[in-house]
């Protein structure tokens, strides 16, 4: 999972094409990993638009390409994934056993019920990550293209899209039954979505965001309050684990 990638914003030798051809045999049959295969690619995006130098368009306009391409890729995975349709039901969030404990807020007032645990780590990863690189790269090509009135609201459209369905899997993976194991998974899309409800000042999907992150800790596991800011709560865990070592 590229998800330590999308925090420090640094690609790894993961997305290499010879630690790529490891996993492409593979990565025909299991869609999982065909995923993971194009979301670690993500992180690399990211660290290219860091180091991106003022004034040199036609790095820039490399960049773009490839940002859209990738994009197209992931979602050209998520349309053979949903060749059959859905793989989950919208049902009322109060469905989920425990959840009205973690955040009683409405403000997502149904969720998505996945046909099974892997189903859901698949969506949870796509929209998370689409709305990553997509944020990335409509950031670019505000800066290095014209984009027409039209085209802002497609690209915002699309980005909200992702940003609701990343909340939406989420009560799904705090069900009372599934203990804790979906938790830690389902913390950094929160982080994500609360990105962009802040740069759209929407206020009341930051504060189910924050609700939800904070309660939906695992008990005992942190002896203070764990922050959203990714790089701080890294830290944090860096600092706990040293005190076993």
């Amino acid at each position: 999972m590229p998800c330590i990638g999308y925090h420090v914003r640094k690609g790894s030798m993961l997305d290499t094409d010879e630690w790529m051809a490891v996993t492409a045999k593979v990565a025909k049959v299991d869609p999982y990993v065909a995923l993971i295969d194009i979301c670690i690619r993500i992180p690399r995006i990211l660290e290219r638009t860091d180091k991106l130098v003022a004034g040199d368009q036609e790095a820039a306009d490399k960049l773009i390409e490839d940002s859209l391409a990738l994009a197209n890729k992931a979602k050209e995975w998520f349309a053979k994934f949903e060749k059959h349709g859905p793989r989950y039901t919208t049902v009322d969030v109060g469905e989920f056993a425990g959840f009205s404990d973690i955040c009683p807020d409405r403000t997502f007032d149904t969720a998505y019920n996945f046909y099974a645990f892997g189903a859901g780590i698949c969506y949870m990863i796509y929209w998370m990550s689409l709305l990553i690189l997509q944020s990335n790269t409509f950031k670019l090509l505000r800066q290095h293209r014209t984009l027409l009135p039209k085209d802002m609201y497609l690209w915002d459209r699309e980005m909200g899209s992702y940003a609701d369905s990343s909340c939406r899997c989420v009560p799904y993976n705090c069900r009372t039954d599934v203990g804790y194991v979906g938790r830690f998974g389902s913390l950094t899309p929160l982080v994500v979505a609360r990105k962009y409800f802040e740069a759209k000042k929407m206020e009341k999907e930051i504060g189910w965001c924050e609700k939800v992150y904070q309660n939906a800790r695992i008990p005992g596991l942190y002896s203070t309050p764990i922050p959203m800011e990714p790089l701080k709560s890294m830290q944090r865990l860096v600092q706990q684990s040293d005190r076993y070592i």
